[in-house]
């Protein structure tokens, strides 16, 4: 009897052109590897913004806010895959305990020497040949292979000169406004203060902040809070009130219609099935 490839990895190659429009919003319960064949793209990942071209590699913990805005001109590509931690746990024994964990839990984006994308595609050209179930042997070339990404990635981040992604320094003030409203999602935020605060107007603002991150400025807030909220309803014993009002909403019931927006269920049903986010 055929053993099925693992339901909690995917792995896809996508073409796009520079017209095509992502989600609205775009947070997985899954980590995510993303990299970029050819082209140019714009890629939002939690508070930072960067200029992604061909090479170019971004590590995605579960849970986090991300968007790719496609900028450049003609056909963008890209690999994108996704996996759970439970998938490369066993790392652990040969590398330290809580390996995995440490290193999937914030996002690492930065440039794979030219030098050596040739392996690091080679690896994602065997998940991808092996995802539609080739044999019974599949699972375990998928599991291999995908360890064998991830270790490759990890050395290469820590070994290799100069691999750090840089972030997109043409849009260095939205990028500061991003991370103020990351670092302060628990306080009062109106864009016409904030817009006096980095000394812009409201309406430069606004347009700059959606052309530059994908999301508009009360969307980005909002899903920070949600995210925030949905660490504590996971984390802590705090009633879902005393969360809102941590996070930053006003009104528990305002809290509740903006939750089942983003996560499309309620926080009591999020909190009571956890497993399944």
């Amino acid at each position: 009897m055929l053993k099925n490839v693992p339901k909690e990895f995917n792995i896809q190659r996508i073409k796009r052109t520079a017209t095509f429009k992502p989600k609205d919003t775009h947070s997985h319960p899954f980590h995510e590897i993303f990299y970029l064949v050819s082209g140019q793209c714009k890629v939002f990942i939690d508070h930072n913004i960067y200029t992604f071209n061909k090479g170019d590699i971004a590590i995605v913990p579960r849970g986090t806010l991300h968007k790719t805005d496609y900028t450049g001109k003609g056909v963008n590509e890209r690999i994108v895959i996704s996996f759970t931690e439970e998938q490369v746990h066993w790392l652990n024994s040969y590398a330290g305990d809580d390996f995995v964990e440490n290193f999937l839990s914030s996002s690492d984006v930065f440039s794979i020497p030219d030098k050596r994308r040739e392996y690091a595609e080679s690896v994602m050209n065997k998940l991808l040949f092996e995802k539609d179930n080739q044999d019974i042997l599949s699972p375990a070339f998928i599991s291999t292979s995908l360890s064998e990404l991830l270790l490759f990635i990890i050395r290469c981040k820590k070994f290799e000169a100069n691999v750090v992604k840089e972030i997109d320094t043409n849009n260095q003030i939205m990028q500061e406004i991003a991370t103020y409203i990351y670092n302060h999602y628990s306080e009062p935020l109106m864009l016409d203060e904030i817009a006096h605060q980095f000394n812009l107007s409201r309406s430069y603002l606004s347009k700059k902040f959606k052309s530059s991150t994908g999301f508009g400025f009360k969307e980005y807030m909002i899903n920070i809070r949600i995210k925030k909220a949905c660490e504590l309803l996971l984390g802590t014993d705090k009633t879902i009130t005393e969360i809102a009002f941590e996070c930053g909403f006003n009104d528990s019931n305002y809290f509740g219609d903006a939750f089942r927006r983003v996560k499309g269920v309620s926080p009591h049903k999020y909190r009571k099935n956890a497993e399944t986010f």
